[in-house]
C-alpha cells in the first residue's frame, strides 16, 4: 500500500498522507543521489503498490546501470489520456533533461526513463526530480485537476467542459470546470457495511462542520447527497456513471435479503475557487483533491480498527469481572504447607461446632 502517514496538524488527531509513495521516493533517491563509481552502481528490482489499485516498478537492469526506469500502472489511464491528451504527459518531465517517455513496460500505462549520468546539479533540482517521480499517481490521475485549477489560476478556459475519471472500479470522480469554480465530485462506495456507515457519518460530518464553524470559512464548500448534483445534471451529454448498487458484504446473518445495505455511499462535491489555488497553494490543492478518496478510506478503516480494539477491550474487562465474580468451590481438598491434606467443608464444621458449644 501507499506509504504511512506523515503529516498531523494537531487539531482532533487528524492525519494527512503524504504526497508520494515512500517506498519510491526512498529507491529512487538511493539511486540520483548516488555519488560513488559509476560502475559499482546496484540493479534494482523495486514493486509497490498504492491506493486505487495503482502499482509502481523502479527497475536498473544489470546491463545498463546508468538507466533507472519508474513504470506506472493505472486502471483508468486511457480514459484520463483520452481527456487531457498525450500533450500532458509529454510536458510531465520538461523540466528535466534526463528524464524522457518512452513505451510502456508490458502490464504499465506509463514508463518514465532517468538517465543516471545526466542528473541536474544542484541538490534541489535532485529532490524535485525525485519528487516528481514519487508522485508519479497524484501526475496522472490528477492530470484533470492540474489543467481545471491551472485554467481557473490564469482566468483560461479548460480544453474540456467536463472530466470524467473513473478511478476505481465502482467509483469516479467528476471535475466540472466553469469561470470562477471547479466542481469536483466523487461517487464513493464501501464494500463493508461497517465501513459504509462509518464513511456516511464522516462524510455528513465534514458538510456540517464546514457550515457552523468559523475556522472553515475559507475552505472549498462541501455537498453530500444521494443524488446527483446539479452540477452533474445541467451537463449536456454526460452519462452519469452508474455507482454501485450491490449489496454491502458482512452484514449480519439474520438481516434480510431485501433490507442489506447497498455498497454506495452517496455523492460528494467540493467546490474549489480561485482563491483556494492561488498563493502558491496549486500543488497542495491539487494533492488534497486527489487524495481525498485515499485520506477518507484510511481514516474509514481507521476508525474501524479502534471501534475493533475498544471492543475486544472491553470484553477482557467484563471477563475478568466474571472470573473474579465466580464463587470458590467449597468441598476441596488442600494441603497445608507441611503437606498435610484437609477437607475444607470439614475443617468449617469443626469450627462450628466449636463455635456452638
Amino acid at each position: 500500500m501507499a506509504a504511512p502517514p506523515a503529516d498531523h496538524d494537531g487539531k482532533a488527531g487528524r492525519i494527512y498522507l503524504e504526497a508520494g509513495h515512500r517506498v519510491v521516493a526512498e529507491t529512487v533517491r538511493a539511486r540520483i543521489f548516488y555519488e560513488g563509481d559509476p560502475e559499482k552502481r546496484e540493479a534494482v528490482d523495486v514493486k509497490a503498490d498504492d491506493f486505487d489499485g495503482v502499482s509502481f516498478y523502479v527497475s536498473v537492469s544489470p546491463e545498463e546501470k546508468n538507466l533507472m526506469r519508474v513504470a506506472l500502472q493505472v486502471p483508468c489511464f486511457k480514459a484520463i489520456k483520452d481527456a487531457v491528451g498525450e500533450g500532458y504527459f509529454a510536458e510531465l518531465f520538461g523540466l528535466f533533461a534526463c528524464c524522457s517517455l518512452e513505451a510502456p513496460m508490458p502490464g504499465f500505462s506509463l514508463t518514465v526513463l532517468v538517465n543516471l549520468d545526466a542528473l541536474p546539479a544542484s541538490e534541489s533540482e535532485k529532490e524535485d526530480l525525485v519528487s516528481k517521480l514519487s508522485t508519479l499517481k497524484r501526475e496522472v490521475v490528477g492530470a484533470p485537476l492540474w489543467v481545471c485549477f491551472r485554467a481557473l489560476l490564469t482566468g483560461s478556459k479548460p480544453p474540456r467542459s467536463y472530466y470524467v475519471v473513473p478511478y476505481r472500479p465502482a467509483e469516479t470522480m467528476y471535475v466540472v470546470p466553469s469561470d470562477d469554480l471547479v466542481v469536483v465530485v466523487y461517487t464513493v462506495s464501501f464494500d463493508d457495511h461497517v465501513e459504509r456507515a462509518i464513511a456516511n457519518s464522516f462524510l455528513q460530518e465534514i458538510v456540517i462542520s464546514r457550515r457552523q464553524s468559523r475556522d472553515l470559512a475559507s475552505a472549498p464548500t462541501v455537498n453530500f447527497s444521494q443524488e446527483p448534483p446539479h452540477e452533474l445534471k445541467t451537463i449536456p451529454g454526460l452519462t452519469i456513471r452508474q455507482p454501485s448498487r450491490d449489496k454491502c458484504v458482512g452484514a449480519p446473518a439474520e438481516t434480510p435479503p431485501d433490507k442489506v445495505p447497498e455498497k454506495f455511499v452517496g455523492y460528494l462535491s467540493l467546490a474549489i475557487s480561485k482563491r483556494i489555488v492561488e498563493s502558491g497553494r496549486l500543488e497542495k490543492a491539487v494533492t488534497l483533491t486527489e487524495g481525498y478518496r485515499s485520506f477518507l478510506m484510511y481514516h474509514v478503516q481507521a476508525t474501524k480498527s479502534q471501534l475493533h480494539a475498544r471492543i475486544r477491550r472491553r470484553a477482557a474487562n467484563w471477563l475478568q469481572v466474571l472470573n473474579r465474580a465466580m464463587p470458590e468451590k467449597l468441598n476441596v481438598e488442600k494441603k497445608t504447607i507441611k503437606g498435610r491434606t484437609f477437607n475444607r467443608a470439614g475443617a468449617a464444621v469443626v469450627a462450628a461446632n466449636k463455635l456452638g458449644s
